[in-house]
This record gives C-alpha cells, sequence and structure tokens, in this order.
C-alpha cells in the first residue's frame, strides 16, 4: 500500500476531546468546540486532525476501552455532530477522519 500524497506533507494537530473546548457548559471538551475552532487550527498551519477517542466506552480507560466503534460517546455529542466536524474540516482543507467501519 501507497503513502497517500497528502500525508508526505501532512501537519497534524491532535485533539484529545475531553479536554478541549466546553460548548455545552457541562465541564467536558466536545465536538461542537472542536467544530468551534477549527478555523483557528488551520491557521495554525495543520491541515489533518488527530482526534483521540471519541466514541462510546465505559471510560475506566480515558476513552481507550471502547464499546461501539460506530456510535460517539455522549459526553462528546452525537454521530451527526462528527460528520458535521469532518465535513467542516474538509472544507477548510483539512484531512480529518475517525469513523470506524466494519
Amino acid at each position: 500500500m501507497r503513502t497517500p500524497e497528502w500525508l508526505k506533507e501532512a501537519v497534524f494537530y491532535e485533539i484529545y476531546p475531553p479536554s478541549f473546548l466546553d460548548m455545552n457548559g457541562d465541564g467536558i471538551g466536545d465536538l461542537n468546540g472542536i467544530r468551534q475552532k477549527l478555523g483557528y487550527v488551520r491557521d495554525l498551519g495543520c491541515n489533518a486532525l488527530w482526534l483521540n477517542p471519541c466514541f462510546d466506552s465505559p471510560f475506566r480507560d480515558g476513552g481507550y476501552d471502547i464499546r461501539d466503534f460506530l456510535k460517539v460517546a455522549p459526553r462528546y455529542g452525537t454521530n451527526e455532530e462528527l460528520i458535521a466536524l469532518f465535513s467542516e474540516a474538509h472544507a477548510l482543507g483539512m484531512h480529518a477522519r475517525g469513523v470506524h467501519r466494519r
């Protein structure tokens, strides 16, 4: 498998969702908070997002103990909000992925 051309010049910005921007006031960062800052991240010179786990989990291991790879953890938002985040990132010329397909 060949490395995609865009990856050779990629500058990633890693985001740990719970400690990013909280838009709904519950004290936990969320997908809408990430969306709110996409322009800022792009303006830093980043053209790719690395999103730490944001899927459904019992959260005994910081969200890395994923229970359902097809469902966003409610504390971060909804599947639709994740799709909107990726769509907006792509519209800004950024690469963003995270949806696992079986």
